[in-house]
């Protein structure tokens, strides 16, 4: 198949392997021990480096971007983790095409799992363009879902909405995000923060937004920082409820074929339906908007003297995969389990004031089915969803050199042994309290628009709603003599 992509190895190579790249469970294979035993506490990622580039003397200064793409292509025990042979046949794909025009794609990559969702970090340049490495996704997640098949793991595919590859990855059923690294001669460290979710949707990350962009009781260095987060941030807040656009638009609410056509076509188009607002002058319109679904921060921006848009350091896979329409004929009702890309330091907040506002155990819609409210629940990365189906959240920071590309070292904002620990008990007492004693009944679950799987209801609504009469009220005739002569029509 990569010889007849636009990608693959070419220059005369016809395969690359893991010879090609340093791995860094391998980093103290030639140092000293300095410590006598090691205990795991999280399932660290493996980061593969392409070492002919990455150890170059002179690494070129050029443009680079950190890539995450993220899908679930079929999970074990249903919808409850990702099988470890389907991660590493997505990431040997990866691995053994990972050249365009004999130049690496991505310099530096890992493969985790959030829940059952599978995602691909990379660093990549600006020399390959995107739609290339969004079909290097593509294959790469289609081949983790032919693994799924073999396997017998629960929907495989599932988030591979669209027929086939069109050009990009928006609208297709994978969540994907890139973010420009910034540009300097002098410093090379950059800190990023990496954040996905599993059983949700992109309202969850407004809770980093509203809180760490906006609110100096979750960040103090609002108040007392002497970089650019003194002069606050500008906020693109995009519109993502695309039924109600249609509705707006002209389109019936009754009529479901025009709905569908006109929310697939709304959700696939180019354009976005977008506002920017300044924090924290604008807080109220800002925390207005996003106490809903409807509307989500998908991006960040710092400002400069003028108060101008400077330099884009947050930026979240803000999609409604419900409004797309399904290869089985009905639009998809997923909770789209978004990625999020952010900096850390300097001009931006630090991870632990990005992280802090999920203390408070906010709850969020998903769950299980995509049809519930319930506390989100942080976890290691690589982690698994339990008490009926999360929603969860992971977390990491990539030190990234962006002089050679190349990931140095990961860090997990929600490890084992951590005040997170206190926060995941909390978060589950509450879940438990909440959900049995809701159950179906709102506010537990979402609104019938909202369903994930609303097919079997629609069905049991049409039913019941051709069994309902128009009738006389009932009215009290003060006899009483019976209960049932007490009424009269």
């Amino acid at each position: 198949m990569a010889n007849q992509k636009r990608y693959g190895p070419g220059n005369g190579k016809s395969k690359l392997s893991l010879g090609d790249y340093h791995q860094s469970k391998d980093n103290l294979a030639d140092l000293p021990q300095t410590t006598a035993e090691k205990i795991p506490v999280t399932n660290t990622p493996n980061i593969f480096s392409y070492r002919a580039h990455v150890f170059a003397k002179k690494p070129e200064l050029i443009r680079r971007f950190v890539k995450a793409t993220k899908a679930d292509v079929g999970g074990v025990g249903g919808h409850v983790v990702a099988a470890d042979e389907v991660k590493s046949a997505v990431g040997k794909f990866v691995l053994d095409n990972n050249l365009f025009q004999g130049e690496p794609i991505f310099t530096s990559l890992m493969v985790t799992h959030t829940g059952d969702d599978v995602a691909v970090t990379g660093i990549m340049t600006e020399r390959t363009p995107m739609s290339v490495v969004d079909e290097l996704m593509w294959d790469a997640l289609k081949l983790g879902a032919d693994k799924a098949t073999e396997l017998g793991l629960y929907g495989p595919g599932q988030d591979l909405v669209a027929d086939a590859f069109t050009g990009n990855l928006r609208g297709t059923g994978p969540a994907t995000i890139a973010l420009p690294l910034p540009l300097r001669s002098d410093n090379p460290s950059q800190s990023v923060l990496l954040s996905f979710a599993d059983k949700t949707e992109p309202m969850a990350f407004n809770y980093y937004a509203t809180g760490a962009y906006l609110l100096p009781r979750f960040n103090t260095g609002l108040v007392i920082a002497h970089s650019k987060m003194k002069r606050g941030y500008l906020m693109d807040i995009v519109d993502l409820d695309t039924k109600a656009q249609a509705v707006e638009a002209g389109v019936h609410p009754r009529d479901q074929k025009a709905l569908d056509g006109k929310m697939e076509e709304l959700a696939k188009g180019l354009q976005e339906k977008v506002i920017t607002l300044r924090a924290p002058e604008d807080l109220y319109d800002i925390e207005g908007l996003c106490r809903s679904s409807r509307f989500v921060v998908a991006r960040i921006w710092s400002r400069n003297e003028k108060g101008e848009r400077a330099e884009l350091g947050y930026i979240c896979s803000a999609e409604r995969l419900h409004n797309i329409k399904t290869k089985k004929g009905f639009a998809y009702g997923g909770k789209d389990d978004p990625v999020l890309l952010a900096f850390a330091q300097g001009d931006w907040p630090a991870p632990g004031e990005i992280t802090s506002p999920w203390a408070a155990c906010p709850m969020v819609a998903g769950d299980c089915r995509g049809s519930h409210h319930l506390h989100i629940l942080p976890v290691p990365i690589n982690w698994q969803t339990s008490y009926w189906s999360g929603p969860i959240l992971a977390c990491v920071t990539l030190s990234v050199n962006i002089h050679s590309g190349r990931i140095g070292a990961v860090s997990d904002q929600f490890a084992l042994g951590t005040p997170w620990d206190y926060v995941r008990q909390r978060a589950s007492e509450l879940a438990i309290q909440f959900r049995t004693a809701h159950g179906i009944k709102h506010p537990a679950t979402l609104h019938e628009d909202e369903l994930e799987y609303q097919e079997g209801w629609k069905e049991r609504r049409g039913r019941l709603e051709k069994q309902f009469e128009l009738k006389p009220p009932l009215v009290w005739n003060g006899e009483g003599a019976t209960k049932a002569k007490a009424f009269v029509k």
